[in-house]
């Protein structure tokens, strides 16, 4: 892997128990916290019990936020669906798409997306979105979803 690289990990998760859009919310503040701290942005979104999420950064800090995220007692069924360096990352600031029913809690809070509603851009600067980008959209396809919600 090239020093300049970004080392990306992309994960689908169950939660254990309902999340509230005041949990989410406090949930999206903290990690744009944490990762800025070390360096790490992505994005992650929360559909009906189901996480899928991108995490970019140094591959040690990438790997070891994961096992931490890995046994934290909220998540289970948790399956890292792709891991690849990339030239640049694919979602420079940190991001929480879309909650079914919380978007008027939580569209004014930093860094949260719309998602499943809008969307966003996926062609990167080649005219082709990135593995991590068709992973997300299969997500809000309902791929893996159905295989991950509680």
């Amino acid at each position: 892997m090239a020093s300049d690289a970004t080392f990306q990990l992309v994960y689908v998760s169950a939660a254990k128990a309902t999340f509230s859009p005041a949990a989410l919310g406090q949930l999206l503040m903290k990690s744009r916290v944490n990762n800025h701290r070390v360096g790490v942005s992505g994005i992650l979104v929360h559909h009906a019990g189901s996480f899928f999420q991108v995490l970019e950064g140094h591959r040690d800090v990438v790997e070891t936020l994961f096992r931490r995220i890995s046994i934290d007692p909220r998540h289970h069924r948790i399956q890292a669906l792709l891991r690849q360096s990339v030239a640049q990352p694919s979602f420079g600031d940190w991001s929480m798409g879309f909650v079914e029913g919380a978007q008027r809690e939580l569209g004014g809070l930093p860094g949260f997306n719309d998602f499943f509603r809008r969307g966003f851009e996926l062609t990167e600067v080649s005219g082709k979105a990135s593995s991590a980008k068709e992973l997300l959209l299969a997500f809000r396809a309902g791929r893996f979803r159905q295989f991950v919600d509680v």
